[in-house]
């Protein structure tokens, strides 16, 4: 039997694990963001990728009074959903805690940091300027493109979207989710990096690694940062002393 963990501790904890004072800079999208009227106790948590109805029914199915996410309803992207959802919170007494740029920065423990380990590169350096912080790493890696591209399927979970267009390989550069952008793949080019990895991207972030001459390998946006809020559930799991659990989104979400 466990002894309830109390809300504002698990709050101090993250806020300072993550560094979530340096990230005011983005709205509603790091910190405590909901507190339900269940009052400081939290029997058990769970951790998602997104705040979707999926996510939040689930945390309440699985007996979870803290949901921890890496992506929270945002107003401009969720529309109406997003009234929906916070209600959704509120009727099942789950108080929401979001860690969106502050997890996707964070040294050492961050979404970048978490998949170059999963994938065997060691990270050298960061770059990628996010609100304040650095959003991607840049590591080594032994082997060959096509070495990567299969390990990359098999500890993602996912066939994952890959584009040879230089025979070098050994530098990679990593931004997790949406990190598409052309001019991040600029940056990690004039970085030195052969090879670019991120979850999702456009017809001009193809366009723009084969003109540069970068590898790139798109794992999808779910794919590469559900490990990082999983890393965050163990370790916000440890220091409660509370059971918790990860609520899987996949295959519908990537």
């Amino acid at each position: 039997m466990h002894a309830n963990a109390s809300l504002a501790d698990m709050v101090a904890w993250l806020d300072a694990s993550l560094e979530v004072a340096k990230f005011a800079g983005e709205p509603e999208s790091n910190g405590l963001l909901y507190q339900s009227g269940a009052g400081d106790g939290v029997s058990k948590f769970a951790v998602a990728v997104n705040t979707s109805l999926t996510t939040i029914v689930g945390a309440a199915k699985a007996g979870a009074n803290l949901l921890v996410v890496h992506h929270t309803s945002w107003r401009e992207v969720d529309l109406h959903l997003r009234d929906e959802k916070f209600a959704a919170l509120e009727a099942a007494n789950v108080s929401l805690y979001g860690a969106h740029a502050a997890l996707d920065c964070a040294p050492r423990v961050g979404n970048g940091w978490v998949l170059a380990e999963m994938l065997g590169i060691e990270v050298e350096e960061t770059f990628g300027e996010f609100f304040g912080g650095h959003a991607g790493v840049i590591g080594r890696c032994d082997g060959s493109f096509g070495e990567l591209i299969g390990r990359a399927s098999q500890r993602l979970g996912v066939q994952v979207e890959a584009y040879q267009n230089t025979k070098q390989f050994g530098r990679i550069a990593i931004i997790t989710g949406a990190g598409g952008n052309t001019a991040d793949i600029d940056a990690a080019r004039r970085a030195g990096c052969d090879t670019y990895i991120t979850g999702e991207g456009s017809m001009f972030t193809r366009l723009f690694a084969k003109e540069c001459g970068v590898n790139l390998l798109l794992g999808t946006h779910y794919a590469t940062e559900a490990p990082g809020i999983r890393a965050l559930g163990e370790r916000l799991g440890e220091h409660a002393g509370i059971p918790w659990e990860f609520i899987d989104e996949s295959p519908d979400v990537f």
